[in-house]
């Protein structure tokens, strides 16, 4: 067989980046245009894009805390916005999502290669991180800014490996910068480097000087810039069955260690981890310090009783796909040295774990391709009409799928959750999502009907608007 040159491995590899633009691109775009991207989190990114491209900072409606950084410490926005200034849509939020996402390939692919030493292996590895089930899930649902920590770390790795420092600390920076739990990846990171060059003096020095940065970026974000702008650690409430408190945890891991065992190792998760590491042909756990690339990951949804960190299907893998990928580099790379006569059965045994995770996993495989975004149907025609129709300005209530294409406003809340009436509300009478059963859906419609405010119009016998009187307009009026 013949062996492919340099540049037609480069060119694979950017053919591959290509058709992922396109494919997950495209799916991704085609689930926000037909409403099904979320209020959480979509609504809540696009509105603050949309507030800080006015000037206003990086505030939102629909958060518990009115600015982001009272949540998540994610300087990466600002980073982003001047791109929302020419084209101020959530679109562009997904496409810059899916450009970062594909590219990561690129340094991941030129890591392998300086690592691995072989133009073959060094193509499978990007293939399999561009088929990776975990990364489709980050790039299908919604925006966030922890998915830049991704191509990030990976560039830094690569430059990291070309002791080109400047280009190292630039993209650790921006990985940094994503979401303050990013930082403890970027700072374990450091420490990672720091291991596995124990006689390289200057590359041991930059990794620990990255490991202390790092950590004394997270503690100015925790303690002072977050609480600054009215939060803190919010999310620590899903660790409350191991404390009430981050000190409480910290002691119960001294004095009851088993619970966290107990906590992490349920039967849920041991599936979760399997899924996590099995399309990557569980090559990290052959190399043993991969663990520090994996710790401050596997630890947030390992420990974690919301579900939907260990389901494998949202954006929280975010803070291990890079790190999955490096070791499992270091991991074949030790199997290589071991086993030098087996390189055939590793390519083979490596692509059939990368096809079994793609097949069985992936959101976008061909036993789960999500085929009807790509079909309009009545439903998607008429929220497209209202929305259309809605005048900006305007204060909204609508249901969690419909709030993210009315975030050019300073007003937006879910349905039932608006501290006050507003000036318009969208609810779709056959959806109850976001309420706890019909009834209380149906007490909330009767609470605009019956206030004698609210002009009222049903459209096709299942969507309702409310416009208070005297407003400028009628967002529905044509759709009879």
């Amino acid at each position: 067989m013949k062996t492919l040159s340099e540049k037609q491995t480069l060119f694979a590899v950017l053919a591959a980046i290509f058709l992922y633009i396109v494919l997950l691109g495209g799916v991704s775009a085609a689930r926000h245009y037909n409403f099904q991207t979320q209020a959480w989190d979509m609504g809540i990114f696009t509105q603050t894009f949309w507030n800080i491209a006015e000037g206003r900072g990086a505030i939102n409606s629909i958060e518990e805390i009115p600015n982001h950084f009272g949540v998540h410490m994610s300087p990466i926005l600002f980073i982003l916005v001047p791109g929302f200034f020419i084209f101020p849509s959530g679109y562009y939020l997904l496409i810059v999502q899916t450009l970062a996402l594909a590219f990561g390939a690129l340094p991941l692919y030129l890591l392998a290669k300086k690592i691995l030493g072989r133009r073959d292996l060094s193509l499978i590895v990007p293939a399999g991180y561009l088929l990776y089930p975990s990364l489709h899930s980050v790039n299908f649902f919604d925006f966030h800014p922890i998915a830049f920590l991704i191509p990030a770390l990976l560039a830094a790795f690569y430059f990291f490996y070309e002791k080109k420092w400047l280009w190292f600390w630039i993209f650790m920076i921006l990985a940094a910068s994503a979401q303050e739990d990013a930082v403890l990846t970027v700072m374990f990171a450091g420490l990672f480097l720091a291991v596995i060059h124990p006689t390289e003096i200057k590359a041991r020095k930059m990794g620990l000087l990255a490991a202390l940065a790092a950590l004394i970026y997270f503690i100015v974000s925790i303690k002072i810039v977050m609480p600054y702008f009215g939060g803190g650690l919010l999310r620590i409430d899903r660790y409350a069955a191991l404390g009430g408190s981050a000190g409480e945890i910290s002691r119960n891991l001294i004095v009851n260690p088993l619970l966290f065992l107990k906590t992490a190792f349920s039967a849920p998760k041991l599936k979760y981890l399997f899924w996590i590491f099995l399309p990557a042909a569980f090559l990290p756990l052959a190399y043993p310090a991969s663990i520090l690339l994996l710790i401050p990951g596997l630890a947030e949804n390992l420990l974690t009783s919301f579900k939907n960190q260990f389901s494998g299907f949202y954006q929280y893998d975010s803070m291990l796909i890079a790190g999955i990928f490096i070791a499992g580099i270091y991991g074949l790379k030790g199997l290589l040295n071991r086993f030098p006569n087996k390189i055939l059965r590793f390519k083979r045994v490596l692509l059939m774990a990368i096809l079994a995770g793609f097949l069985f996993r992936s959101p976008i495989s061909p036993f789960s391709f999500p085929a009807g975004l790509f079909k309009s149907n009545e439903h998607q025609l008429t929220l497209r009409r209202i929305v259309k129709n809605i005048p900006s300005g305007v204060s909204v209530a609508a249901q969690t799928n419909i709030l993210p294409h009315l975030s050019d406003r300073e007003k937006i809340y879910m349905a039932g959750s608006e501290p006050f009436m507003t000036d318009i509300v969208v609810i779709d009478g056959a959806d109850f999502f976001g309420f706890k059963d019909p009834q209380h859906f149906s007490d909330y419609a009767d609470s605009y009907a019956y206030s004698g405010k609210y002009d009222i119009e049903i459209i096709k016998e299942r969507y309702i608007v409310f416009t208070k009187k005297n407003e400028a307009a009628a967002p529905s009026k044509n759709f009879q």
